[in-house]
């Protein structure tokens, strides 16, 4: 139990987190007034379990166990979202209000982490609390994470991270009670949690190796307990991973070859994305500590790096990543706290800065991996023999600035505009960017704005695989519909369909069809689609109105009714069997 002045300096402490906390959620509120955007719009639209807000056990299974969507297969953030839209309705608003208070609660944990990590090196409680609030403070208030907390989706990052962060606190507590079962359930259970919610805390086995390697012998065990753990926490780094692969039905050995095979969905190899990543790596650590908002966007984009010297800032980068983990090894028993900072950083970005074919970059990536990247510059600063004052005054201002800085990234997350402007100036090679911006300005009534923002799209973007190209040619075809340009809008269409079936394209092609008067070809179409995703939620809607172009109002009608039972909450569907039931009166 603490002390009556450790016990002030804990409240204290979880008291100006938690005033920290506030101007957070403050700052961040300008963001709610936004939309979902990328894979949380897709997750959300195409999932009809999130259509409609009733709850039951049978449709969390099927929302978790039988949906095609990735995303839904992580169970606790799935569930999350579930219970959210049951009890308030799921909305971009409550999305990111709940995903704020996520990670205030991370604020926290990390906050008693630290703590207890600086105990275990040794360091005086004052010297621990000081520095574990300064760590929590600078890590939680950096603009860097804003665009992880407001992605809706990301949830499944911040609640991984906070099952992570509990086990590691729950495994320092064993290392002081070896036989503490309380805490060994809490470590376990934080395990299999953190992985429940991303594949990301499969690496805690690792990471926990990393705190023990340069962590000093504990007090009880000694040196010989400590090799016990390092022997445990390796085999825990093969065997258990490999457990969760299974448990989420993933096969191990299949991931192990994916692992070693190029992906035909991208336009890079293994190796040149193990490449790249050196420099987005650093990249990364830049706007981490140099987190100002002109620098800070949501799409990442770079050019490839096909061998160490093209581009040449590969080997400058590689060789920067070396110089660190090099020098910090050789301090590491004068500055462990770096070491640890360094070393954790990488460590826990073995899964998606390596070998897995994913896309190249995304800032939510560093949630996790930058918890520790503060803690030397804050044991630092508690350590710092000057006025109280003369520490206090630099680090309000830094926290203004970084509250600022959070307050941007909320403005232009609030206004799908100036989000998709703001992504394409400050990544003008990313076709995703300007596809996203030509939709919200068509969405606008304003297509021939939206050609031209298609155009600069196809004009300055690089390195982008077929399914981006599809998705410009498809939305270029759209456009051109919207303007009533039915040829350009077909040729737009077909060429969109030479690159990949999109399920979108298909039936925005079926579209033009009926324009044009050709309801045979929407069949086909429709058919088509039925092969790859036969519950989408406009197959049957788009079969009605191709048999009602041919005067089939019986079969029209029995689509629709399929489509209704797929999908109770279809409006387009309720309006258009209201008018075919009419027509059947009036037979």
């Amino acid at each position: 139990m603490p002390t009556t002045p450790a016990l002030r300096r804990i409240l204290l402490s979880i008291a100006l987190l938690l005033i920290a906390s506030a101007a957070i959620t403050t700052v961040s509120w300008d963001s709610t007034t936004g939309r979902f955007y990328l894979d949380s719009e897709g997750h959300f639209r195409s999932i009809p379990y999130f259509r409609e807000p009733s709850l039951s056990w049978e449709k969390v299974h099927d929302t978790i166990f039988d949906n095609p969507y990735p995303a839904a297969q992580r169970p606790i953030p799935t569930l999350s979202f579930l219970i959210e839209n049951n009890i308030i309705g799921l909305t971009p608003k409550s999305g990111r209000i709940i995903n704020v208070l996520i990670h205030c609660l991370n604020i926290i944990l990390l906050f008693f982490l630290c703590r207890r990590l600086l105990t275990h090196f040794g360091q005086d409680q004052r010297t621990a609390d000081i520095a574990a609030f300064l760590c929590a403070l600078l890590w939680g208030v950096n603009p860097f994470h804003a665009d992880t907390v407001f992605y809706v989706i990301q949830r499944m990052t911040s609640l991984s991270a906070s099952f992570y962060l509990l086990g590691v606190i729950a495994y320092l507590h064993t290392r002081e009670s070896p036989h503490s079962w309380a805490w060994w359930g809490v470590l376990i259970t934080s395990f299999a949690a953190g992985i429940a919610s991303k594949e990301n805390a499969a690496l805690l086995p690792l990471g926990l190796l990393v705190l023990e390697f340069v962590l000093p012998p504990d007090r009880i065990g000694g040196i010989q307990a400590r090799r016990k753990r390092l022997f445990w926490l390796l085999g825990a780094i093969l065997v258990f991973p490999s457990l969760a692969a299974i448990a989420l039905g993933y096969n191990p050995v299949q991931i192990a070859q994916a692992l070693l095979k190029d992906s035909t969905n991208r336009i890079f190899t293994n190796t040149e994305r193990l490449l790249t990543q050196g420099r987005v790596l650093i990249h990364y650590l830049s706007l981490f500590f140099f987190p100002h908002p002109d620098r800070l966007a949501f799409v990442l984009k770079y050019p490839i790096s096909h061998t160490l010297f093209n581009p040449i800032t590969t080997i400058i980068s590689w060789g920067g990543i070396a110089a660190l983990l090099v020098a910090s090894s050789l301090y590491i028993k004068r500055q462990p706290l770096i070491w640890l900072a360094i070393f954790w950083f990488f460590i826990n970005h073995l899964l998606e800065s390596t070998l897995i074919q994913l896309e190249m970059a995304f800032v939510h990536r560093n949630y996790l991996p930058s918890v520790f990247l503060f803690l030397p510059v804050a044991y630092w600063l508690a350590r710092l023999k000057k006025p109280q004052l003369t520490k206090i005054t630099p680090i309000a201002i830094l926290m203004v600035l970084f509250l600022v800085g959070w307050n941007s990234r909320a403005i232009v997350w609030g206004d799908p505009v100036k989000f998709w402007e703001d992504s394409v100036e400050k990544s003008p090679g990313s076709l995703r960017a300007y596809i996203n911006l030509g939709v919200i300005w068509d969405i606008k009534n304003q297509p021939a704005k939206a050609m031209e923002i298609f155009q600069q799209g196809a004009k300055n973007a690089y390195a982008e695989n077929r399914v981006a190209w599809a998705s410009l040619n498809c939305n270029m075809g759209i456009a051109s519909m919207h303007l009533e340009q039915y040829g350009p809008a077909q040729i737009y269409m077909q060429k969109s369909l030479t690159f990949s079936s999109m399920p979108d394209c298909l039936i925005n092609m079926a579209k033009l069809q009926l324009k044009l008067g050709n309801p045979g070809m929407v069949m086909r179409l429709m058919d088509e689609l039925a092969r790859t995703r036969p519950r989408h939620r406009k197959l049957h809607l788009m079969r009605a109105r191709a048999y009602l172009a041919v005067g089939k109002i019986a079969a029209a009608r029995m689509e629709l009714l399929q489509e209704l039972a797929l999908f109770p909450q279809n409006i387009d569907a309720k309006s258009l069997l209201k008018i075919v039931n009419k027509s059947n009166l009036n037979q």
